[in-house]
């Protein structure tokens, strides 16, 4: 079989282990055990939901609108049954751009925000506002 030439390190070896011990084998056979051996294991949904926010990787994209980062934190989290509020609020601020973050730390008053949906929408005005700004510093043509 070609495969063997294919693979390198770990794979390497464990291939020319794994045919050593076999007088003979099919490729499904060979392709089942390779996957078994190195294929990532299968998480359910909300594990890795979970694990992806826990990796403090998951935030807006450049140029992203509250809407669209809204609408793929929720499509990210719905997996996760057992999300409370607080942590729903959390991960969605910690998540929001630079340039938002900090304002949307707190409401208006200086208060955490108590509901997830206050915050988007708090969310929303301070993006307005801040591409107002954006729009008002441009030199006009």
């Amino acid at each position: 079989l070609f495969v063997g030439n294919t693979l390198e390190g770990m794979a390497k070896t464990w291939y020319d282990q794994w045919t050593t011990a076999r007088e003979n084998f099919t490729y499904d056979e060979l392709t089942a055990a390779l996957l078994a051996r190195f294929a990532p294991e299968v998480q359910p949904r909300d594990v890795e939901a979970r694990h992806t926010l826990a990796l403090g990787t998951y935030r807006m994209r450049p140029n992203e609108t509250i809407p669209s980062y809204q609408s793929r934190f929720e499509a990210l989290v719905t997996p996760i049954a057992d999300l409370s509020e607080g942590d729903r609020i959390f991960w969605f601020q910690r998540g929001l751009s630079e340039s938002l973050a900090g304002e949307c730390a707190t409401d208006l008053m200086g208060r955490k925000f108590q509901s997830y949906g206050d915050l988007v929408q708090f969310a929303r005005g301070a993006e307005m506002r801040f591409l107002a700004k954006q729009g008002a510093l441009r030199p006009v043509p």
